[in-house]
């Protein structure tokens, strides 16, 4: 066998040593699918992390707002009554959220006769305002209650309440629940139920007028 002939079949170029080193996976590829793992997993984890803290803060709030009801529960119906009126609650709108009539609501105005079960709504609701007031710092209570949530639908915290859904409200006063998430879970056909075909817009007279939205 001639030198040439030896160089040749030591060559690293030659076809049957490439066929044989196949190359592997690179190292830069298998990182980068370890951090797609391993950030996949942190962001799970964070998303689990944020759900159990968003349950633990409801739960303190809501224990605190049953321990303001236990000692406003304390106060007669009457006085009850006079706090929540002063407060700037019409009492057609205290009727809807303790769900009763407004003649039963008078009717405790003048003569009492509240069952134990009324006494602890109505120390509840004033409870309520005191969370949201002192804990949120919102003024003017009762006409934030008749703000609607959001400029989508004409709902508002009364609704919420009068339909025993006090911890939408609490999250609505903390401003963290996004308001189409809070309407969603009042009512998840929400869209479809205040639909409307009117729109309001600024004519020109620069005055607020109403027209329909395929005008």
């Amino acid at each position: 066998m001639t030198s040439e002939t030896r160089h040749a079949a030591s060559s690293p170029t030659s076809p049957v040593e490439t066929l044989v080193q196949i190359p592997g996976p690179s190292t830069t590829s298998a990182r980068q699918l370890d951090i797609v793992e391993e950030t996949g997993f942190l962001r799970g984890q964070g998303k689990l992390l944020a759900e159990d803290s968003v349950e633990l803060h409801q739960r303190a709030l809501f224990t605190s707002w049953q321990q303001r009801t236990n000692e406003r529960g304390k106060l007669a119906p009457a006085a009850l009554l006079e706090e929540i009126a002063d407060l700037g609650f019409g009492w057609r709108d205290v009727a809807r959220m303790i769900g009763v009539s407004v003649p039963a609501v008078q009717k405790w105005r003048r003569a009492g006769g509240v069952t134990g079960e009324n006494r602890r709504r109505l120390a509840s609701l004033l409870a309520l305002c005191d969370e949201i007031t002192e804990r949120y710092g919102i003024q003017e209570i009762a006409s934030w209650f008749e703000m609607p949530i959001s400029s989508l639908a004409p709902v508002t915290p009364i609704d919420l309440y009068a339909e025993s859904k006090s911890t939408l409200i609490l999250d609505h006063a903390w401003n963290q629940g996004d308001p189409e998430d809070i309407l969603n879970a009042y009512d998840p056909d929400w869209r479809e139920r205040f639909r409307s075909d009117f729109e309001v817009y600024l004519d020109d007279d620069r005055q607020m007028s109403i027209r329909p939205k395929d005008a």
